[in-house]
């Protein structure tokens, strides 16, 4: 016998938001691409996992990712 029956709690929406920028620069037949990737623009700090173990019950294990910025270039020729 359950305490709480299954799907009667649930934990709160993951919102994230990432973005990507890029430019695209011709150079005769080459071509360059710079791009900036932000993950998680707003740093949402949402609960992915939590303990289902009665003496830790709902205690946060994993978060989301903090917010972070990746540059790139590619070269075509």
């Amino acid at each position: 016998m359950s305490i709480l029956e299954p799907g009667a709690i649930y934990g709160d929406r993951v919102n994230q938001l990432d973005l990507r920028l890029a430019k695209i620069l011709r150079m005769g037949a080459r071509r360059a691409t710079v791009s900036l990737d932000v993950a998680n623009v707003f740093n949402a700090n949402s609960v992915l996992t939590e303990s289902v173990v009665y003496t830790t019950w709902r205690q946060p294990q994993t978060i989301l990712t903090a917010r972070f910025v990746k540059v790139g270039i590619q070269f075509n020729f």
